[in-house]
């Protein structure tokens, strides 16, 4: 049984604690300067600060640092767990740099899905040919040839869009006569013959990746177990998951013992109203598994130049000259106010994907009309990545959380502004000025579309490093401490659990890990930044 946390404070006095940890240099959001000692009892930090031998009794177990630096467990606030669990066992393109090793990528999996028969589909990919030597845009007869017959379904690594190929077009019935292009979504097709490119984008590639057959819960729920493993052996003890509204069964079938990370969930769902009744079902397992809220798209992504802008892209094809996005289905016509409406009369928190500064422009004003108490009901905006300068301003305001994640700046820095130009980018990924204006920021990876590692956010928020090597938008950079906060106690902030995580200090539950290199060395390498130790209420949970 775990006792509430004023219990625990008060027997620490006359009690000695369960662990101790000794020789440490503890960092946490709240703390004036680097404490060495820490004490644990119950899976409750009871102390915090200079050592204390009062808190070492016969049974106390003890924990030498060894003079590393140790944070709290961090919280990705944006991660889709099954889908990152699933694609471990998928095919990756994320890493290949030419037509040529994506071609032979596929190519060398088909041949592996031989056995399992023509109908098994290729799945995973996670490409982007925006950083190639040649970044041409991939096309069904790149990939036909090599695919051997198999349907094959590859969203871009954002997930807004996706490459199909033309087994998959066929099996769907996309031709150069139809189908018309779905509610927020586009069929890319030859502007000469209309035949499709093999290019889907949004919720047209819900054409095909509808007939692609569905795991089952218990192929679903391994893969949860994977993507804990792997969040875990990130130094990750708590995230908000958003998966679809039909995967929570899954999520039931894992048992106590397998619950090493902190699961707020925000299901996607097309009818909030109707989710309801469904998630009030949900097994709540307290402080480890709840239904925080719901979630939805406003929009796409830069990437795919689907995020809906206020202005037109640059460089549009001819013929789409002024193309600046789109909203996604349910959005217009008064149906996002009444999702929103649906999830504040339910008590439910409201988070919604909005990557586009036009999608923004539009949360923010849907937002301020259905909240009387906005900073209550802590809405966040997914992604938050474009702005209309003045609405950072409206964020700290308002109360809405920007909830967002940071590799991406040095994933798009790369591209951004010859989709935008510099004037626009100026106030994207816009972090120091959100912090300044009041805002609550919250980071996290959108794994799997970027790596799930921190360490990596952290440097893109606090160096502006692009994956090429250059130095971008260094005007909106912030502190490693700032950084760290945003994956701690603000990220807890935006799950309601700040008085239970997020923090190393009395009262907290006991999630911290200990790092193989300080973040805060001068000469520190962010991508060899390894957790050692991993610990959930004072045990350990990943050791290296």
């Amino acid at each position: 049984m775990t006792l509430p946390a004023t219990i625990v404070l008060a027997l620490a006095a006359a009690n000695p604690a369960d662990l101790v940890i000794e020789n440490a240099r503890i960092w946490s959001d709240g703390l004036p300067a680097l404490a060495t000692f820490a004490a644990i009892e119950d899976g409750r930090f009871v102390y915090v600060g200079s050592p204390d031998d009062a808190y070492i009794g016969r049974g106390t177990r003890k924990l030498n640092a060894s003079g590393r630096v140790i944070v709290p467990g961090l919280i990705d606030s944006h991660v889709h767990m099954l889908g990152g669990g699933q694609g471990l066992n998928q095919l990756q393109l994320r890493d290949v740099t030419s037509k040529a090793e994506f071609v032979a990528h596929v190519r060398g999996w088909a041949r592996s899905l031989d056995a399992h028969g023509a109908d098994a589909w290729i799945r995973g990919g996670r490409w982007s040919t925006e950083s190639w030597a040649n970044p041409e845009a991939p096309t069904r007869q790149w990939i036909d040839e090599a695919s051997g017959g198999h349907p094959l379904y590859l969203p871009r690594m954002d997930g807004h869009s996706a490459l199909v190929n033309s087994k998959a077009l066929e099996l769907a019935g996309i031709t150069a006569q139809s189908p018309p292009d779905p509610e927020g979504g586009v069929i890319d097709r030859d502007p000469v013959s209309g035949e499709p490119t093999g290019i889907l984008r949004e919720s047209a590639m819900g054409l095909v990746s509808g007939l692609i057959p569905e795991s089952s819960v218990t192929e679903r729920t391994d893969a949860l177990r994977l993507a804990i493993r792997e969040a875990n052996r990130h130094g990750i003890t708590a995230v908000a998951d958003i998966p679809g509204i039909d995967d929570l069964a899954a999520y039931e079938q894992l048992t106590d013992d397998e619950l090493t990370v902190r699961f707020f969930l925000y299901p996607t769902a097309d009818d909030w109203a109707g989710a309801v009744e469904h998630v009030r079902d949900f097994p709540e397992r307290p402080g480890w598994m709840r239904i925080n809220g719901l979630k939805t798209y406003l929009d796409g992504s830069l990437g795919s130049r689907t995020a809906y802008m206020r202005e037109p892209f640059l460089g549009n094809d001819a013929g789409h000259e002024h193309w600046r996005g789109l909203l996604r289905e349910g959005v217009d016509g008064g149906r996002l106010r009444r999702k929103l409406e649906a999830a504040r009369d339910a008590g439910l928190q409201a988070i919604a994907h909005a990557i586009g500064d036009e999608a923004n422009h539009l949360l923010l004003d849907t937002l301020a009309i259905v909240h009387d108490d906005l900073p209550a009901a802590r809405a966040r905006s997914e992604h938050a990545q474009h702005l209309v300068a003045r609405d950072i301003v409206r964020f700290g305001n308002l109360g809405v959380i920007a909830s967002m994640q940071p590799y991406h700046k040095a994933d798009d820095g790369r591209y951004a502004e010859s989709y935008l130009g510099a004037v626009r980018c100026a106030s994207s990924y816009a972090y120091r000025s959100l912090l300044d204006a009041g805002a609550v920021v919250a980071f996290g990876s959108d794994w799997p579309v970027v790596s799930i590692n921190p360490f990596l956010g952290i440097e893109a928020a606090v160096t502006g490093r692009t994956l090429d090597g250059r130095s971008w938008q260094t005007q909106e950079c912030i502190t490693i401490g700032e950084a760290l906060r945003c994956y701690t106690s603000r990220g807890a902030y935006g799950v309601f659990a700040e008085r239970e995580i997020g923090r190393i200090a009395p009262g907290y539950r006991a999630d911290f890990v200990i790092l193989s290199r300080s973040p805060f060395d001068p000469d520190v390498k962010w991508d060899q930044i390894r957790p050692l130790s991993v610990y959930v209420e004072g045990r350990v949970v990943r050791s290296r």
